[in-house]
């Protein structure tokens, strides 16, 4: 549900972050190469394998955040190098700023804030940038419910901060 926190994530309204990830489900679907291991990546993160049973109202990640969270990093760096890295380490540390700081929200308007973080992206990792953006909404899914530790892991395990 919009707005509400679970477990040691954050409030975020997912809506915002939800269109930016069916945006680039729509536009990028069918191409061949990176584009297809990005969606893959997003999809397996948020949904599971094709045919896999979810439970309504759950994401995939939220069965096994710790490992959910490595296969999403492992994922988009075999997509793209530096792709899971680049997107995960910038938001642990804006995750961090918006703890200590005891503020409420990652940022005042969402759908802004993910395209920020998607044009450097894009560029580092050489996918496009609705890609890019589509990452960045799931990552930030994916934080806001399961919290910090199971992204940190995965960004360690990489040898990241």
């Amino acid at each position: 549900m919009a707005g509400e926190a679970r477990g040691a994530g954050f409030l975020v309204d997912e809506e915002p972050l939800r269109q930016a990830v069916l945006k680039a489900y729509h536009e990028k679907r069918g191409r061949p190469g990176p584009a297809a291991k990005v969606l893959a990546a997003v999809r397996q993160f948020l949904s599971g394998a094709p045919g896999s049973n979810s439970v309504a109202g759950r994401y995939w990640f939220e069965e096994d955040p710790v490992g959910s969270a490595a296969r999403f990093v492992e994922d988009l760096e075999r997509a793209a190098p530096g792709l899971g890295r680049g997107a995960v380490e910038p938001l642990l540390v804006a995750v961090r700023d918006m703890e200590a700081k005891r503020r409420r929200e990652l940022s005042p308007n969402l759908a802004v804030y993910v395209a920020s973080l998607a044009g450097p992206l894009a560029l580092k990792a050489g996918i496009d940038e609705t890609l890019a953006a589509s990452v960045v909404a799931a990552a930030i899914i994916g934080l806001s419910r399961a919290g910090r530790g199971p992204f940190e892991a995965a960004v360690a395990r990489r040898g990241g901060s």
